[in-house]
């Protein structure tokens, strides 16, 4: 991984479902916070169980998402691709990351820092409001499709759910939630 000269600008950022619905001044308070970092196909940029703050946004090729499985093997979760973002669960709460993601491709990525996000907070920005309220949108429709996913898994299954694996599904992504 390698810092790049900065290509994003204030129009790419446009195109980022994050910065839907902030005017061109609103997501220019973001370009002096944003690091740019480019990943060989291969290469990790994070790290299931690292606990790294940052808001990574795709802004160049393309990368896999797996997930550790507990016989040591990795199961393929997704793709994302330009515009995507990721690390928003860890960037707003805290803890470690649920999935690896790596390049699949050469990868361009731009990174938010949590503490340049406080910054903003801190000085009343809206813009900094606009950015979290538009990662509740990302989230809710990562958990639609979520949801989705498991019920159609449930349908197709044709065998009796392991208690063990779905009592381990609620624990980690469906935690205070009542059944």
């Amino acid at each position: 991984k390698s810092e790049i000269a900065m290509s994003v600008t204030e129009k790419s950022l446009a195109q980022c479902p994050l910065f839907q619905g902030m005017s061109s001044s609103e997501r220019a308070e973001f370009l002096g916070l944003l690091a740019e970092q480019s990943f060989a196909p291969g290469q990790t940029i994070i790290a299931e169980g690292e606990s790294l703050q940052f808001l990574w946004i795709v802004t160049k090729g393309q990368c896999q998402v797996v997930k550790n499985l507990s016989d040591g093997g990795q199961r393929e979760l997704g793709l994302f691709g330009a515009n995507d973002v990721f690390g928003e669960m860890s960037f707003f709460c805290g803890g470690p990351h649920s999935a690896t993601v790596r390049a699949q491709t050469d990868v361009e990525v731009a990174r938010l820092p949590r503490d340049k996000y406080d910054l903003l907070l801190r000085v009343g920005s809206i813009a900094a409001y606009k950015l979290a309220f538009n990662t509740i949108a990302v989230l809710t429709d990562h958990l639609r499709k979520t949801v989705d996913w498991v019920g159609k898994l449930m349908q197709t299954s044709g065998q009796e759910p392991h208690h063990e694996e779905w009592q381990e599904f609620r624990d980690k992504l469906l935690s205070g939630w009542k059944f």
